[in-house]
């Protein structure tokens, strides 16, 4: 399991708000995409859906929206508190599980989840939920997600690159979250879904191991006897001399961006 998953828990809460402060200028991109495929006007009621340490909170408060968020994670949610205090923002904080929100039905225009379905045991019902708390005429979901199965690296052994690739992101409870999104988002009631993705390409080991770590891929791999041990040294070998030289390459779905319209009516 991610130590996202239940970050109160873990064994580093505060390496975990960190990790999410040192993120944010690689993030930066897609998340003014997702506000932009909103179209927020000012005044809206924003929910933000598991809003971490509170960097978008900020952001929508500055833009002159009304933004609530919303986390399961006491860590976090005093993370985006002093965030909020210290830029003189207002605080608009729950904290509560995604499949159970504490508000009316109907009682946001907006809701925004960003890297956090893929986090949860069940997003089907974190998505009837989030239906349910939006206005029934208009009420809009701006959703971003990456998709860990979609990851391929370039290799003289494909056999071997699949095997790691098929455990980054093994420790993630829905590691495919990217990909399933219109799916979901159907189901749940949502409607004129819009998709778009950022493909992420790394020329180098260096820059992938910021985000993804393939020698952990290749352990998990060897552990289930997916490949041996020895191959599995040869082809880091490989991958680092791919680096090296300036021929290595990997690819990563890294933001899958969907937009929807709540419906007056829930699928059934």
């Amino acid at each position: 399991m991610s130590t996202f998953s239940d970050v109160d828990r873990s064994t580093r809460p505060q390496g975990l708000v960190q990790y999410l402060e040192r993120a944010q200028r690689g993030l930066a991109g897609p998340r003014a995409r997702l506000r932009e495929g909103l179209g927020l006007r000012p005044g809206e009621r924003v929910l933000d859906l598991g809003c971490g340490a509170g960097h978008e909170l900020a952001q929508l408060e500055e833009d002159g929206l009304t933004a609530v968020g919303v986390d399961i994670s006491a860590v976090m949610l005093q993370a985006s508190r002093a965030r909020l205090t210290d830029q003189d923002l207002e605080c608009r904080l729950a904290q509560a599980d995604g499949a159970r929100l504490p508000f009316r039905d109907g009682a946001f225009d907006v809701c925004r989840i960003e890297r956090v379905l893929q986090h949860v045991a069940d997003p089907a019902a974190v998505l009837a939920e989030v239906h349910r708390v939006l206005r029934p005429d208009g009420g809009r979901i701006a959703v971003s997600e990456p998709d860990w199965a979609s990851f391929t690296v370039d290799s003289a052994d494909p056999e071997t690159a699949a095997a790691v690739g098929a455990r980054v992101g093994a420790g993630i409870a829905q590691r495919d979250m990217g990909r399933r999104l219109r799916r979901l988002l159907n189901a749940a009631g949502f409607v004129d879904v819009r998709i778009e993705v950022e493909l992420a390409v790394y020329a180098s080991l260096t820059e992938l191991d910021l985000v993804i770590s393939l020698r952990r891929a290749a352990e998990r791999a060897v552990a289930e006897r997916a490949i041996g041990q020895q191959r599995a040294e040869g082809w880091l070998l490989e991958q680092q001399r791919l680096s090296d030289g300036g021929g290595f390459h990997a690819t990563l779905n890294r933001s899958v961006m969907a937009w929807a319209q709540r419906a007056q009516h829930r699928n059934t």
